[in-house]
């Protein structure tokens, strides 16, 4: 990737554009997300957006919903101070790399600064710019970023559009090059630096000494930069792809790379649009190194618990030997060994404790209170219990060395654990990449309901609660698409978009299985139900004179037309290679012929007694089995899709893996 953080002409054009589309959208939730903060916001022109905000690299909207969201203290303090005020404005105060969010509370004006330059901080201000907190305290050279003191900016030229052209020369003598000199000295990325200078026609000239150009140069190249602003505030982004990687994101055409370096240009609708596939994939590469070094880590303190472990084997095989070898000893010589204790005791009645090792030969010390002597064998000192006979001593020391020998069996049961772990892990770190590439991806706006998309391609949306029945009914229900809803009271209001296209019956057959399974039919145990049809302008939120309808109810006039739909619902991963995100998964539902063709792996459910974590892993477990490859969905985006307490009765591959798998081998076969 050639850009690690947004530059100025991004931020220009991004502020410009969609910094004036977040002004008045009320600030829902805000999460901690590992190295950036997400801010939920509920805008009236665009409904739920996700803004991310991250120091030192970025700020943009995102359709990229990370699957692990928390809470640090910022994102806590935030949480207090700022959850349900509205965003009031957007702007860059300065010629710096610095987005400033105006926050307007009932009873205060705060302010957000994110510093997008190196070492960056997220500070929260009063509307007197007195700080009141930042995600860290430091003091500078320049400035100290503290609780109490005044807000400062870190140094910074004026724009470089309002500079004379004498001063922008000097600026340029800071660099060997003419590159360099505008990297250096107009503190521009050297993507841009290269883009001024084809544009100006000075492309050639890029490795001469700044002092060798003219001033007429200098103004021309001032006016490139002026026109590539100029052409950045339209909105538009643009992906760079190089060898069919995504190299870098613009917030202008970069003739640079399309006629120099022969890149596929992509353009985007908006410069968010482009910023949010880049750094999605930057968050991929994040992700997989944090993952990494908690994997690399874990498998550190196993190996060394491993190591720690085979050194206790060898101790309690050494004295379990010693033991042994000792009592065999002892048996051979059991007369002496029988003299021996003999002595002991009588010289411990006679003439007391102390007397012992004067008058017993061998012995190495008495423990009278424990009655117990160290007596050396063979050269080793061996403890034998005076209280027991010679042959009670023989027998505890094989008593000992047999239960020495047992803890090293289970200490060495423990080390093959230890090792079957530190394996695993391995396997898991070689697939980290495939999981977490997969694992991020866009979620579209249609997936906040119950959805799929038929064979026919149609979308089809269904309401999770009255709410959105609501919405749906009133927002995206046109004349011409199709209505569905189950027979019973309690059910998704469902609809196929039909975009001026006309759906065949097994379209809405496909459709009919959302309002029919999410319905309170199936928390009801029931088999099957009766689901009606109707087109769109049949139906109506307008009640009967002197009757009223409550929230996510309508009115359905004309003829209705009847499907019985089994309470049967597959649930599968699909795997989509996007053009702009990558390749990622995702859960899929729908009727079992439908998700078949599209999974790597699916299961069927029907209305059972199981339910939340414990099936959805359950579920999760058989799609793994039958999938045969890394899998990088979650847990709970297999609950959001489960229509309630159910029974797996089916567990099978999807076409999609059979297919990849013939693929493969077709290659392999190459």
């Amino acid at each position: 990737m050639i850009k690690k953080s947004m530059d100025i002409v991004d931020l220009i054009s991004w502020y410009k554009n969609t910094g004036k589309t977040i002004e008045n959208c009320r600030i829902e939730n805000i999460y901690w997300c590992g190295h950036y903060w997400l801010f939920k916001l509920r805008c009236l022109n665009r409904g739920k957006t996700l803004l991310k905000l991250e120091p030192g690299r970025r700020i943009h909207l995102s359709v990229v919903e990370p699957g692990e969201k928390g809470i640090d203290r910022i994102a806590a303090y935030l949480r207090k101070h700022i959850r349900g005020c509205r965003v009031n404005e957007v702007d860059m105060p300065w010629w710096e790399r610095i987005v400033r969010l105006s926050i307007d509370c009932r009873d205060k004006k705060l302010y957000i600064y994110n510093e997008i330059i190196p070492r960056g901080f997220l500070v929260v201000t009063d509307e007197d710019n007195t700080i009141l907190y930042a995600n860290r305290f430091e003091k500078l050279r320049d400035r100290e970023i503290k609780i109490g003191n005044t807000y400062v900016p870190p140094p910074h030229r004026p724009s470089l559009l309002e500079m004379s052209n004498n001063d922008l020369y000097k600026l340029l003598l800071k660099g060997k090059d003419l590159v360099r000199g505008i990297v250096k000295g107009w503190g521009l990325p050297g993507y841009i630096a290269e883009e001024i200078l084809v544009r100006a026609g000075l492309y050639d000239k890029k490795s001469e000494k700044p002092d060798m150009i003219s001033i007429n140069d200098i103004e021309n190249m001032r006016r490139k930069l002026e026109e590539l602003i100029n052409e950045a505030l339209n909105g538009k982004g643009y992906l760079v792809y190089i060898d069919d990687s995504l190299e870098l994101a613009t917030a202008y055409k970069p003739i640079l790379y399309s006629e120099i370096y022969d890149a596929n240009i992509q353009e985007m609708p908006t410069l968010d649009e482009a910023l949010d596939p880049y750094f999605s994939q930057y968050e991929k590469e994040v992700i997989e190194k944090q993952e990494e070094s908690k994997i690399k880590n874990e498998i550190s303190r196993l190996k060394k618990s491993y190591e720690k472990l085979i050194e206790t084997i060898e101790k309690y095989r050494e004295k379990a030997e010693k033991l042994e070898r000792i009592s065999d000893v002892l048996q051979a010589n059991y007369p002496l060994f029988e003299k021996l204790l003999q002595c002991i005791n009588d010289a411990r009645e006679n003439l007391g404790w102390r007397k012992i090792r004067k008058k017993c030969p061998g012995i190495v010390s008495v423990n009278p209170r424990e009655g117990k002597v160290v007596v050396k064998v063979q050269g080793e000192p061996v403890e034998i219990d005076i209280r027991l006979d010679a042959w009670k001593n023989i027998l505890e020391m094989r008593k000992k060395a047999g239960e020495l020998k047992g803890k090293a069996r289970r200490a060495k049961i423990e080390a093959e654990k230890l090792l079957e772990k530190i394996k695993e892990l391995e396997t898991r770190r070689t697939r980290i990449e495939t999981r977490v590439s997969k694992g991020i991806r866009p979620k579209y706006w249609y997936e906040k309901y119950h959805w799929l998309i038929t064979s026919e391609g149609f979308l089809v949306i269904g309401g999770r609660d009255a709410g959105q029945n609501e919405t749906i009914v009133r927002k995206y229900l046109s004349p011409e698409d199709i209505f569905l809803h189950a027979e019973i009271h309690g059910g998704p209001a469902t609809v196929i978009k039909t975009n001026g296209r006309t759906p065949s019956y097994k379209s809405i057959e496909e459709a009919a299985v959302i309002a029919a399974c999410y319905s309170r039919g199936w928390r009801e145990g029931i088999g099957a139900l009766e689901v009606f049809w109707v087109k769109g302008e049949q139906v109506s939120k307008t009640p009967p004179s002197g009757e009223y309808l409550g929230k996510g109810a309508f009115m359905v006039y004309g003829k209705k037309q009847f499907i019985t739909v089994e309470l049967r619902l597959a649930l599968g991963v699909e795997e989509i290679d996007d053009p702009i995100y990558g390749v990622y998964q995702r859960i899929i539902i729908g009727p079992e012929h439908l998700v078949e063709q599209r999974s790597l792996a699916y299961v069927v459910l029907i209305p059972g007694d199981m339910r939340g974590k414990e099936l959805a892993e359950k579920i999760m477990a058989s799609l793994r089995k039958k999938a045969e490859t890394t899998l990088s969905v979650t847990t709970d985006e297999i609950m959001y899709r489960i229509p309630g307490p159910s029974r797996i009765i089916k567990a099978e591959q999807g076409r999609a893996a059979r297919e990849k798998k013939v693929n493969n081998e077709s290659i392999t076969t190459e």
